[in-house]
């Protein structure tokens, strides 16, 4: 955290949070905290609040508790070891704070934040209609009718056209091989970088703002067969900026902070095109919002845009929000338990069969990274 030392954050954002006049907690709540920090109902009884199952989504008065967090919920066991891989990253920081506290839930500089925001819904995948996944490297741009389809519907289709050319080179005699084609248009996709570049310069034209984008990073890397032109690339990508593209007011975000592609480092600058992408909700601009807002002492305003950013699925905020907020006593139990279940949620709409076969392939032939997962 960029504040001065660990204590000076701490006793700097229990001061604000203790000054803030905040409504109700973020989860439904009929029920007040024991000793023990435990939510029980005013009349004793155990509380009805319905909660998601972290594993399925299925909404249900009885589901069981994890029983090291306390904040992710399951139908049964099964759903439970179903999850555990992915729940372990997030499960084990949380418990050892608890077993520092005794196991208690709720410690006295804590508040609760008032309702989670609403991060705008995701684009979806034009073929299996569920959100994008958040890294880029996970789906693709077809140039040819300017739509994202992710990588398990690509990798999917491609694979069922290998199977389609190789029966057809069997044949006696043989078929002609079909030409590879766009998962959702079904066009010829372009055999050399020359008609790629062709291509992508239509969707140019129509002031597509995804094509605009992709086309200054193609200047910016100088790839397609064009040559580095870093002026070129800030044009595109401001154009891309205008148009709403939230990934392009990301992109012009980063070269102003690093002072990169021609650009003099600006702070001011940066913070304007990363607050852009976030009010988009780009959910890495929400994280570096909370960042710029942390490093200049608002830590209020900083937990709530990684709040934001985790809601969406981004488990670098998640990962802030246990090891800075939750650890030092500055997050209700119950919201981070809130979080939580809304991150499990959005990353679950983004997860299909196919797509894991994708991934499955990208660590078989070592394109996988980390960071394609945060």
């Amino acid at each position: 955290m960029p504040s001065s030392s660990k204590e000076d954050g701490t006793a700097a954002a229990a001061q604000q949070l203790g000054s803030m006049s905040l409504g109700g907690s973020a989860v439904e709540r009929n029920d007040e905290d024991n000793d023990a920090g435990e939510p029980t109902a005013k009349n004793g009884a155990t509380p009805t609040t319905k909660k998601l199952c972290s594993a399925c989504g299925k909404k249900s008065d009885t589901l069981k508790k994890c029983n090291g967090c306390k904040c992710a919920w399951y139908c049964d066991k099964k759903c439970q070891n179903k999850h555990r891989k992915e729940h372990k990253r997030e499960c084990r920081p949380i418990k050892e704070v608890l077993d520092k506290r005794g196991g208690r839930l709720v410690v006295g500089t804590e508040k609760d934040l008032g309702p989670l925001g609403k991060v705008p819904p995701r684009e979806e995948c034009p073929i299996c209609m569920r959100a994008l996944p958040i890294h880029a490297r996970l789906h693709v741009y077809a140039a040819c009718c300017g739509k994202f389809i992710c990588g398990g519907c690509n990798f999917q289709y491609q694979i069922k056209s290998t199977e389609v050319n190789a029966k057809r080179g069997q044949r006696e005699p043989p078929l002609p091989l079909l030409p590879r084609l766009c998962a959702f248009c079904r066009t010829a996709a372009p055999p050399s970088n020359e008609e790629l570049l062709v291509q992508l310069r239509k969707r140019v034209e129509l002031k597509d703002p995804n094509a605009l984008y992709n086309m200054a990073v193609e200047y910016g890397n100088g790839q397609l067969g064009l040559s580095v032109d870093q002026a070129k690339c800030i044009d595109l990508m401001r154009q891309s900026s205008g148009l709403g593209c939230t990934e392009a007011q990301l992109k012009l975000g980063s070269f102003y902070d690093s002072g990169m592609m021609g650009l003099e480092q600006n702070e001011e600058e940066a913070f304007k095109y990363e607050k852009k992408a976030a009010e988009g909700g780009q959910l890495n601009a929400l994280y570096n919002v909370g960042c710029f807002e942390a490093k200049n002492g608002d830590l209020v305003a900083a937990m709530r845009h990684w709040r934001l950013a985790a809601s969406g699925g981004y488990k670098n905020s998640m990962q802030g929000l246990i090891a800075f907020y939750f650890e030092n006593g500055l997050i209700h139990h119950g919201d981070l338990a809130e979080t939580l279940q809304a991150m499990y949620l959005a990353r679950g709409e983004m997860r299909s069969e196919d797509r894991d076969q994708y991934i499955k392939h990208l660590k078989m032939t070592g394109e996988y990274r980390e960071e394609y997962e945060h």
